[in-house]
């Protein structure tokens, strides 16, 4: 690895992170094209790109959720017996599927673009044009949520985890705050510790590769799907800036928030579309 190239990687850390505390919403979805690009400067096949890009985007995840976790744990905004109802379930079926992806190449790269798409502009629409709801805790009724249906959405979200990379937010925020009725504040510090499990479960899939599914060695000092050394520049960009990011969204008004995640989302979007498109 040239020190260019770790310069670029730990800036993207910076940029991830700082996004990540500025906006709110998790950082996959700058990760994701960027490591999109860096396995293009790889050369990289596209059918082996989509299992690195979720398995690099998600084992980093699984720091990032650990740690903004510590932070609900400590201000007592964590709910552990929710998380792991969704999140058991959810590691369940992330794990499988991606067995099932990792051990054949009919998940190529133009199911993902498509798929990932998708949600860009299901996030987009629920970010711009609908305000969360102020909930209060009288709204927040602890309407006992059926054990049914939060293992169902834990299997579910765990697909979409499996097939995107970007965690199952998108879907769990929605579904937790707007159908079973629960504060903004406890959705999302829900969503980040299932979002945690998920992804070490994918991560956990990627890194061990048995006999019959010999990963190819594309990267650097590359275990199963998985190049560490890829992933410490980021990590190290990423825990600096996070707070930053943080601070920063604590100043900035809603408005400033909603141009800055829009151009963001609209250059994504634009880039999605080029390559199912045009590439």
């Amino acid at each position: 690895m040239s020190l260019t190239l770790i310069l670029l990687l730990i800036i993207l850390g910076l940029i991830t992170g700082f996004y990540s505390g500025f906006i709110g919403t998790g950082g996959n979805i700058i990760l994701i094209p960027a490591l999109d690009f860096l396995f293009i400067y790889y050369d990289i096949a596209p059918h082996d790109s989509v299992k690195l890009i979720i398995a690099h985007s998600l084992f980093i995840t699984v720091f990032l959720g650990i740690s903004v976790s510590y932070k609900q744990f400590k201000i007592k905004n964590f709910y552990l017996k929710e998380v792991l109802f969704i999140g058991i379930p959810g590691m369940v079926s992330a794990f499988i599927l991606t067995e099932f992806i990792k051990n054949s190449n009919w998940y190529d790269k133009t199911y993902f673009d498509i798929i990932f798409l998708c949600l860009l502009l299901l996030l987009a629409i629920r970010m711009l044009l609908f305000n969360p709801r102020a909930h209060s805790e009288q709204y927040d009724k602890e309407n006992p949520s059926s054990k049914t249906l939060l293992t169902g959405l834990g299997f579910f979200t765990g697909g979409v985890t499996s097939l995107s990379g970007l965690g199952g937010g998108v879907i769990l925020i929605p579904f937790l705050s707007d159908i079973l009725k629960k504060q903004i504040t406890k959705a999302s510090s829900i969503s980040i510790g299932v979002i945690t499990l998920l992804s070490l479960s994918v991560s956990v899939s990627y890194l061990f590769v048995n006999e019959s599914s010999t990963a190819p060695s594309l990267l650097p000092y590359q275990t199963g799907y998985l190049s560490i050394p890829l992933v410490i520049p980021v990590l190290l960009g990423l825990f600096f800036s996070t707070s930053f990011g943080v601070k920063a969204a604590q100043k900035a008004k809603p408005r400033t928030l909603r141009i800055t995640f829009g151009v963001i989302i609209l250059l994504l979007i634009s880039k999605m579309m080029y390559s199912i498109f045009l590439a």
